[in-house]
């Protein structure tokens, strides 16, 4: 499975390493604690480049399949229940503590139709993207 990753260079550097070193316990985004990667790569380099500007940067993952199906995960399968939680978290000041208590949050973005998002955040989630997935940047 392919995923995406916007962020600026001197991040990339580091979670491609070696060693390898996503930390799901940094970083909140729409659906709380944890690390966002998502299926476009236009998204991720489109984020990066709003947000960095020229320092900006996209990582590759290429994460075993094997592995990724046996985390558990939760598919949050409508755009307005994303849009509603990411609401509530920023109302409730949990947009970097929220976790769903599984390894991995699948769904579409709350103001943005044209991908998915996958949130890995639990630490069986961040070994599969650290030790059972190839990584580079872009």
């Amino acid at each position: 499975m392919n995923a995406y990753h916007g962020t600026d260079k001197n991040s990339s550097i580091i979670i491609v390493g070696p060693p390898a070193s996503v930390d799901v316990t940094r970083g909140g985004g729409e659906l709380g604690r944890g690390f966002y990667v998502g299926d476009s790569l236009a998204l991720a380099a489109s984020f990066a480049v709003g947000k960095f500007g020229s320092n900006s940067a996209v990582v590759k993952f290429e994460i075993d399949e094997s592995a990724f199906l046996k985390l558990k995960t939760l598919i949050i399968k409508r755009r307005g229940l994303v849009w509603r939680k990411w609401r509530f978290f920023k109302r409730k000041s949990v947009t970097s503590k929220y976790l769903f208590g599984v390894d991995v949050v699948c769904s579409p973005f709350a103001t943005i139709d044209m991908a998915c998002q996958f949130k890995f955040e639990s630490l069986s989630a961040q070994n599969v993207l650290n030790h059972h997935s190839d990584r580079k940047s872009l």
